[in-house]
């Protein structure tokens, strides 16, 4: 095979695993539903080699489960499971939020703000939709700023599996406004570079609430 054929492909498969990984955060695809190579090919109009490396590309992630004489399914933790995940998650976005205190310039804290401000906007004015992008924005411009790569990696692979199970808490109703509310005292602590209550602000709200881990398991079918 020429060089040009296997960029191609390459490129293909990381298409299709964009596509199959949106499908699973938005909960068209639910855990343990079965991922079948010869069905997901026909409907992405794809051949099933690129589909099965996609596959194979998300269950790296977490979000995907293959096992023998089974095939590929979407990833279906146990309530734990995801218990822990958010627990990480929450203590390394912390240490995000400390870090950015110590490290960020000016200018990267003044985008921090900037962040936050659309986010509201967002949720005053926009869609559910268009909210859960600006929430991601927020968060992701505090782990760029905390100035670690290695930290912010490992969030962003670990959000990557926590996405379907965040989207889903986040589009609880009422949820929006409390975590307008979070936000604001992370992005003033932030602006105040008190590392201390920027930890405790940014540990609080992703941590998730007893009412949520319920609402998960009954709809997800965790």
């Amino acid at each position: 095979m020429n060089q040009s054929a296997t960029k191609t492909d390459m490129t293909l498969s990381e298409s299709l695993s964009i596509q199959i990984e949106r499908d699973i955060v938005e909960g068209k695809l639910l855990p343990g539903d079965k991922l079948d190579e010869e069905v997901l090919a026909a409907r992405l109009n794809a051949s099933r080699t690129p589909v099965r490396e996609a596959l194979r590309s998300l269950a790296y992630v977490g979000l995907v489960r293959i096992q023998p004489r089974i095939g590929a399914t979407v990833n279906k933790p146990t309530v734990s499971e995801v218990i822990e995940l958010f627990e990480v998650v929450a203590e390394m976005e912390a240490t995000a939020a400390r870090l950015v205190c110590l490290r960020a310039s000016d200018i990267e804290i003044a985008m921090i703000a900037e962040r936050h401000e659309f986010c509201e906007d967002q949720a005053r004015t926009g869609t559910a939709e268009s909210y859960f992008n600006a929430n991601i924005q927020f968060h992701s411009m505090i782990w760029s700023a905390a100035g670690n790569h290695v930290l912010e990696d490992q969030i962003v692979l670990l959000d990557r599996r926590l996405s379907p199970y965040r989207r889903f808490v986040t589009f609880n109703p009422g949820r929006q406004q409390t975590a307008i509310a979070e936000h604001a005292r992370i992005a003033s602590a932030i602006q105040q570079r008190d590392e201390g209550a920027a930890t405790a602000a940014m540990r609080e709200h992703v941590a998730i609430l007893g009412s949520d881990v319920v609402r998960l398991a009954r709809n997800l079918r965790l």
